[in-house]
């Protein structure tokens, strides 16, 4: 039988793993040799523990550890592939979040004070026949929750509530859950699916973590489903606008008192401004174990404009003046950025963030 088999430097060089790694993985009880010598201590594995070597390797270097990697091999289940995916996604989104947090907290040596900074604002060329760019500032806010999450056919801004650091938490764990999802499954139910699992993994965060209780976030996002085409997906009052032979036509109805008081014919338009409930929100990510979604497709054509954006650029903004800025701006990244900027110019007392999206 020792015949058959490979001694460890033999299976090592065939298997990509080196003969401290099989060692490593034997003690752990991952790969435990085929046979090993009584008398010399000789280690020698089977040909068919090949392709389990491989594949422990390769889970290896994606960072799978190795108790999860034990149960796999116990029960391989193709489908723990896409949730090792999804965590891996979120965890990359989150480390290279940190580090652009890291950057902005950064003071320069020298300088003569804080200043108040311009709006951050990013380009980004997409796959999807789209451009896009984003643009947000803290306005008199001490701090930012809203979130922008730009990736391959899928475009969302969050604005997160609670107070103290939960809305933060809550807006950049919604999309960071969001986007690994719906590339796994990048369909109108995926997109769905994607939102209510948003939902749970804020309204779970907000139940184990000390001072995070209550929080929540808005969420507006336009996805490129490769089903039934671009479809928004909407909770709160962040909103998405389309900008059409120069139109700018409002795409979702906001989930807030007044709003729903308006649409009931309770309550007038001029009536929003001194009511003392206009900030409210009736529905939100992440306050309960199951939320609300209004999803709907949304008609998209070649010169398009969408604008996805948090209430902080509403209450400063009219539907006028938006239009005005979006129709005058031509690339996305400008056009984004002068929406913020106009809105905290003209007094905005909240976060105001803007993603625009052209597509061609």
């Amino acid at each position: 039988m020792e015949d058959e088999l490979l001694s460890i430097g033999d299976f090592a060089a065939r298997c990509g793993l080196s003969p401290k790694m099989l060692r490593s993985y034997a003690r752990a009880g991952l790969l435990v040799p085929a046979l090993i010598d009584a008398s010399s201590g000789y280690r020698y594995y089977s040909p068919g523990q090949l392709d389990q070597a491989r594949i422990i390797g390769h889970l290896r270097r994606a960072a799978i550890s190795l108790a999860d990697i034990s149960a796999f091999l116990r029960d391989p289940d193709p489908a723990q592939f896409d949730r090792w995916d999804r965590d891996l996604s979120v965890q990359l989104r989150a480390r290279r979040r940190a580090l652009v947090e890291a950057r902005s907290a950064m003071v320069p040596m020298g300088g003569s004070g804080p200043t108040a900074p311009p709006p951050t604002t990013e380009g980004v060329d997409m796959t999807t026949a789209a451009q896009a760019g984003t643009a947000t500032d803290a306005g008199t806010r001490d701090t930012n929750e809203d979130q922008v999450l730009v990736a391959d056919g899928l475009f969302a801004v969050a604005d997160g509530v609670g107070g103290l650091r939960g809305g933060e938490v809550a807006s950049r764990l919604a999309l960071d859950t969001i986007e690994a999802a719906f590339r796994s499954a990048p369909t109108i139910q995926g997109l769905r699916d994607a939102c209510e699992e948003a939902n749970r993994a804020v309204w779970r965060q907000s139940r184990v973590s000390h001072g995070e209780e209550g929080m929540g976030t808005t969420l507006v996002a336009l996805g490129i489903t490769s089903d039934v085409g671009a479809v928004v997906v909407h909770v709160g009052d962040s909103r998405l606008y389309r900008l059409r032979d120069g139109q700018l036509d409002l795409l979702t109805q906001d989930h807030t008192v007044v709003a729903e008081l308006v649409q009931a014919g309770q309550l007038t338009e001029l009536e929003i401004e001194g009511h003392p409930h206009r900030h409210v929100l009736t529905r939100a990510v992440g306050v309960a174990p199951e939320v609300a979604l209004d999803v709907a497709r949304v008609s998209c054509e070649p010169g398009d404009r969408f604008l996805l954006c948090t209430d902080g650029v509403v209450k400063a903004l009219s539907t006028i003046q938006l239009e005005t800025l979006l129709t005058t701006a031509s690339a996305a990244h400008q056009a984004a950025a002068e929406v913020v900027t106009g809105a905290i110019g003209r007094g905005a007392d909240d976060n105001a963030t803007a993603l625009v999206v052209d597509f061609s």
